[in-house]
């Protein structure tokens, strides 16, 4: 791995400033270092099958990691590394309610957040890409499906504005990754059937 494999995407940036503005320092610190805990578990199970990885993102739901030849790893070695993040993360929320911590509350609440959130079956979450490995040939359906629920939530979430300005950041990001993807469809299949066959 390169010295810059860890990076932080600019969305990060509202979250930043809602935690700072508000006070809660504290908040901002465990799930900054939980995302973190949670991306690690994905670097450490590519580092066991093998895969170099050029770089992780850092992102309100955990991270995109940058992998050269994933695609042509067996399903059991994609699927490691997928659920590998959301194992830490589960981990970190047993060792956060056995031990009396401080802030233990929110330590505990934000690793099932996390961890519950990353397992929904919406792309690009770890969910929808366990999903899409049992179910290859129907990337367009749950890109849809991401796309259409991504947007339900974004909209729902305005009902509760600002109380959830989180959820309605993080859904509308989600939704907007889903439309690019499904915008890009055509291309993904074409290429993904390319590397297949080389």
């Amino acid at each position: 791995m390169n010295k810059r494999v860890f990076k932080v995407h600019p969305i990060m940036i509202p979250f930043f400033l809602f935690f700072y503005l508000s006070g809660e320092i504290a908040v901002y610190s465990i799930l900054f270092g939980s995302l973190l805990f949670h991306e690690l578990g994905h670097l450490f199970a590519a580092k066991l099958i093998g895969v170099k990885v050029n770089s992780c993102t850092i992102l309100p739901y955990g991270g995109e990691i940058k992998m050269e030849q994933f695609s042509k790893k067996t399903k059991t070695d994609q699927l490691l590394v997928i659920l590998f993040g959301p194992l830490f993360t589960f981990l970190l929320l047993v060792f956060f309610s056995l031990f009396d911590l401080p802030q233990k509350n929110i330590m505990v609440v934000t690793q099932l957040i996390i961890f519950c959130f990353n397992l929904l079956p919406v792309y690009p979450l770890d969910g929808g890409r366990a999903l899409l490995l049992f179910i290859p040939d129907k990337y367009v359906e749950v890109i849809g499906f991401s796309l259409f629920f991504s947007l339900f939530i974004f909209y729902v979430s305005l009902y509760y504005f600002p109380k959830a300005l989180s959820v309605t950041i993080v859904f509308l990001f989600l939704a907007l990754q889903n439309y690019s993807y499904w915008r890009f469809r055509k291309y993904k299949l074409a290429f993904d059937y390319v590397t297949k066959n080389t």
